[in-house]
């Protein structure tokens, strides 16, 4: 299929879908899937099915794919062990570790030579001189592959031209981090290497490589000798899924701003590999700002992603992501809610874009069958909420209050339904109140993690009255969040409309729908209040994020952890652990979890704690990473 065919289908399927105006009622799209069944309700009258392929993807709209196979079904790409990876490292990212020493043997260029003369490190190690030849070269060639790597072998040619010039020993280490090297001085070789071939005299030799974790980072060094030897190439092949490959979708016009309702899929998420899943939604129809130089100093002015591209390099001004009018991508879905779970962006919103990320490791890789998203017009112009209190004692009953300011335009349907779902453990429910006034009510869903309670109906002319439902509740966890949802009972088919976090009422102060747990002797220990935003796109502009805090009235040094969590209560990374007495402090994150890989973006909590009078001291602060 020609790529101006698939941008026409893609036009074709939105014309189709909201040629006669907005919309109506139920819009499903699905991806993918195209041998399958339509969704039951697709028959409906009113809804709106829209299939796509994984293949109707359009740049001009915002699709992307990034080392992906796509077929009936997307994954991720495998490498071709029979194809040399390090001529092209700079396509990925990586680099021919100073180049001029030796760099030649990365070139796929075997006419081009790493003359390596006479070569006796014990010579000069005995006078604490630099281990170098005669040439002042050393005998070590460096390549940054830009990404991680398992690697199958090494082959390395030479003595092409003259077999007496064959390299009759060498060594290979290699890292999944880029070591620190000096640039001036010429440093030692790393140890410890993972494979020492000794008494070659092959002019083509073919090094298997043992078993490994990916890196990044391969260093070979020949052996001492005295004589000349010839280095006509060095070539790395590797094997295994690549490190991460992603899918972006075009983005979706609804028409009309819409309620945002469930994320269904079909796939495979493999043992040791991760499918992450992500949305975001939007106001306009391009999440990112294009800026031009004017030429008048260092002034710039917006311009259209056609223009920016058409411009010559000295006049684009650089890209930026334009927060006003869109959201940040989601925190990633959990890969077993694929029945159905509440799209997290943020909404009545007309725009949505969806993210696929494989992260394989090993021989896992995962697969994505199809990717459905529901949503409907909205019940209410704007929905914000807020629980209080804020701060309990942790495993103790305590009475909540979710709070919920509607906003409900004369057009809108209104609602008389309210869901308040949390992975703490709900009671029941005591009082409901609209207007400051108690209303009847029924708990028409009474569960441990969520609740259902049937409203008054609430219109346009209800639009600003504070909803209030009081309940009791078990927080078993610090950063326990309680979310909410509205819908009209008379629209079975219309999704539900989420409730954003924010100011529904000046009576609370903190403006949030999740719940800290109390910890004595908070007098030593500060924080901020202000979230944190990290965004390691490696741009330079905060790439890492300093978590601060305070320590006070400690009569002396006490043992302090900060680490960052993500929403489902999983350490991500231990940051700091020590001794820290009185004083202000900084401890440095760079987005990276345990294993040295960036985080997927999302909200997350960085907590301290600290080990006071035998107590425990704890505090959070929020955390934001975007790319």
């Amino acid at each position: 299929m020609s790529d101006l065919f698939r941008s026409l289908s893609w036009v074709l399927f939105l014309w189709i879908g909201f040629a006669t105006g907005e919309a109506a009622g139920l819009v499903i799209y699905r991806f993918g899937g195209e041998a399958l069944d339509p969704p039951p309700e697709a028959s409906s009258e009113g809804v709106e099915f829209i299939q796509l392929s994984w293949t109707d993807l359009d740049p001009s709209l915002g699709g992307e794919t990034v080392e992906l196979d796509i077929d009936a079904a997307i994954r991720a790409q495998k490498r071709d062990p029979t194809f040399n990876i390090a001529p092209d490292v700079e396509e990925k990212g990586g680099s021919h570790v100073r180049p001029n020493v030796n760099g030649q043997v990365w070139d796929g260029d075997e006419s081009t030579v790493w003359l390596a003369d006479r070569y006796l490190c014990a010579e000069f190690e005995a006078y604490n001189l630099l281990c170098i030849d005669d040439f002042g070269t050393p005998g070590t060639a460096n390549i940054f592959l830009g990404s991680r790597y398992l690697i199958d072998r090494i082959r390395v040619k030479s003595g092409l031209d003259d077999p007496g010039k064959i390299v009759g020993s060498l060594r290979v280490f290699m890292s999944p981090l880029l070591p620190t090297m000096r640039i001036t001085f010429n440093p030692p070789p790393f140890a410890p290497w993972i494979v020492e071939v000794r008494d070659n005299r092959e002019q083509i030799l073919d090094i298997p490589i043992p078993p490994h974790e990916q890196v990044e980072f391969v260093q070979v060094t020949v052996g001492e000798h005295n004589e000349d030897w010839e280095v006509h190439e060095i070539e790395i092949y590797a094997k295994g899924f690549v490190e991460q490959a992603t899918y972006i979708s075009n983005i979706l016009d609804f028409g009309q701003p819409m309620a945002w309702g469930d994320l269904r899929w079909s796939g495979r998420q493999d043992p040791k590999a991760r499918v992450l899943i992500q949305s975001r939604s939007g106001q306009d129809d391009d999440p990112n700002l294009f800026w031009r130089f004017t030429g008048r100093g260092g002034e710039k002015i917006p311009v259209s992603r056609t223009t920016y591209a058409d411009l010559a390099g000295a006049e684009k001004a650089g890209i930026g992501y334009d927060h006003a009018n869109w959201t940040f991508w989601s925190a990633p879905y959990a890969f077993a809610d694929s029945s159905g779970t509440p799209i997290a962006s943020l909404s009545p919103r007309r725009y949505l874009q969806l993210k696929i990320d494989f992260l394989p490791q090993d021989d896992d890789g995962g697969q994505m069958d199809f990717l459905e998203v529901r949503a409907s017009p909205p019940v209410a112009t704007q929905l914000v909420g807020e629980i209080w209190p804020v701060e309990v004692t942790v495993g103790q009953p305590q009475q909540f209050t979710y709070v919920m300011r509607p906003t409900i335009g004369v057009g809108s349907s209104g609602f008389d339904r309210l869901e308040v779902a949390t992975a703490a453990r709900l009671g029941s429910v005591t009082q409901v109140r609209i207007g400051d006034e108690p209303v009847d009510y029924a708990a028409e869903v009474a569960e441990p993690h969520r609740v259902v309670v049937s409203l008054p109906r609430l219109t346009a002319q209800d639009s600003g009255a504070l909803v209030e439902v009081i309940f009791q509740a078990e927080v078993l966890r610090y950063g326990s969040a309680f979310s909410a949802r509205v819908w009209d009972s008379t629209q079975p088919l219309e999704v539900p409309q989420s409730v954003q976090e924010g100011d529904a009422t000046p009576n609370y102060e903190d403006n949030r729908v999740w719940v800290a747990t109390k910890a004595k002797h908070q007098g030593v220990l500060q924080m901020g209040r202000k979230p944190v935003v990290l965004t390691p796109n490696g741009d330079g502009h905060n790439d890492t994020v300093g978590l601060e805090y305070r320590l006070i009235e400690l009569t002396g040094r006490s043992w302090v952890a900060v680490a960052v969590w993500d929403l489902s209560g999983r350490q991500v990374r231990q940051v700091y652990a020590g001794l820290d007495g009185v004083g202000a402090y900084e401890r440095v994150w760079d987005g990276r979890n345990e294993s040295g890989r960036l985080v997927p973006p999302g909200l997350y909590l960085y907590r301290v704690s600290v080990e006071a009078d035998h107590q425990t001291v704890q505090q959070a602060g929020i955390l934001h990473v975007v790319y």
